[in-house]
């Protein structure tokens, strides 16, 4: 059984049942997985790309909770008696409010933790943060 599909079963299993999702979700981690393995490779040399790998791999973890959240807080359909979907709506509105505040302040610690402790470098964090932008359209527009 190849990487790929090992990864999908593993995200499968974790609730994403979802093709795009999963999909975006497997190629972010396997990447950023990739991009930490050679950061540790050439460690001796430059300490950028490691620095890149984890800020990828953390951003990796913010798209993951909040696509697990996504999931399992909407319905497949709407219940009768909450015809308009409010209910659900208001549920998943302060839920995913109070969850990406959460996530931000953990992200902005690690970051500042990266920055001022470790002296690593901002371009390389921004790299690693922004992998999300560039990874997770080109899988929901590239299937396959």
């Amino acid at each position: 059984m190849s990487i790929i599909e090992q990864v999908d079963r593993r995200l499968w299993r974790s609730g994403f049942i979802h093709a795009p999702l999963r999909r975006a979700a497997r190629n972010l981690f396997l990447f950023s997985l990739m991009l930490f393995a050679v950061g540790m490779a050439l460690l001796p040399w430059t300490t950028a790309v490691v620095w890149s790998g984890t800020m990828a791999m953390l951003s990796f973890w913010n798209f993951y909770t909040l696509a697990l959240f996504i999931q399992a807080s909407l319905p497949a359909s709407i219940p009768q008696e909450d015809k308009n979907g409010l209910s659900r709506a208001r549920i998943v509105k302060k839920g995913l409010l109070i969850r990406s505040q959460l996530r931000l302040f953990i992200t902005g610690f690690f970051v500042y933790i990266a920055l001022v402790f470790f002296q690593a470098s901002p371009a390389a964090l921004a790299v690693g943060l922004s992998a999300v932008m560039i990874l997770i359209p080109v899988s929901l527009i590239f299937r396959g």
